[in-house]
C-alpha cells in the first residue's frame, strides 16, 4: 500500500544512521513506490524551506520592503502619488502615511502576492538544481560500488532530507536564506554517509 510505504520511507530516511539493513529496506520501499510519492516529498521539503522566506517577506512593512528592494533608487521609482505622500512630512509620519497609502491601493494583492510567488518559484528552481546535482554526483561516487538507479538515488536524497529540512526551517525563522545553505550542507553529508551503507 503506497501511503504506508511512503510513511515508512520517511521514517527510515529520517532515523537511519549506520544500519545497512534499514538502508536496504528504504531502497526497496523506493523501488516499490511510484515517482509521484517522490514528487510529493520534494514539494513538502520545498514548502518547508520556503516558509521562513515567505514569513520574513510578509512581515515587512511596505516602506521597508521597497527600501530593501530598491535601495537608493527607491524614491525615484515610486509613483507620483506615493512620492507626494513621502514629501508631505509635516507631522513626521511620512513612513506611516506611505504604508497606509500602499495598503489602500492594494499592496497585498498587487505587490506582496506576486513577490511571494516569485520567491516560491526561485526556491523551487534552486531545489531542483540542487537535487539533480546531488543525484548526479551520488551516481558518480557509486561508480565502483553497486549502482543505484536514478529513482533510488533521488529517493535516498529526498528521504534523507526530512530531519534536516525541519531543523533548517526553524533556524530560517531567525536567519532566512542562510537556512537554505545550511540545509544543503547537512543533506550532502547525510546522503554520502548513507550511500556508503548501500
Amino acid at each position: 500500500m503506497p501511503p504506508a510505504l511512503y510513511f515508512r520511507s520517511i521514517t527510515l530516511g529520517a532515523f537511519t544512521w549506520k544500519n545497512e539493513d534499514r538502508i536496504a529496506l528504504l531502497l526497496e520501499h523506493i523501488r516499490a513506490m511510484g515517482s509521484g510519492w517522490l514528487l510529493l516529498h520534494f514539494m513538502l521539503i520545498t514548502m518547508c524551506l520556503y516558509f521562513p522566506v515567505a514569513f520574513q517577506i510578509a512581515r515587512l512593512e511596505p516602506f521597508e520592503l521597497y527600501s530593501r528592494l530598491h535601495g537608493d533608487q527607491f524614491y525615484h521609482l515610486l509613483p507620483e502619488d506615493a512620492r507626494a505622500v513621502l514629501a508631505d512630512d509635516t507631522d513626521g509620519a511620512a513612513v506611516g502615511n506611505f504604508n497606509q497609502f500602499m495598503y489602500s491601493i492594494g499592496y497585498g494583492r498587487n505587490v506582496l502576492q506576486p513577490l511571494l510567488g516569485m520567491a516560491f518559484g526561485l526556491v523551487i528552481i534552486i531545489q531542483a538544481v540542487f537535487y539533480l546535482s546531488a543525484v548526479f554526483f551520488l551516481g558518480l561516487s557509486r561508480m565502483n560500488l553497486a549502482p543505484l538507479v536514478f529513482r533510488q538515488r533521488m529517493g535516498l536524497t529526498l528521504y534523507s532530507s526530512t530531519l534536516p529540512v525541519l531543523a533548517a526551517s526553524l533556524f530560517g525563522l531567525y536567519l532566512p536564506t542562510v537556512h537554505i545553505l545550511i540545509f544543503y550542507f547537512i543533506v550532502m553529508f547525510f546522503i554520502f554517509q548513507r550511500s556508503r551503507l548501500c
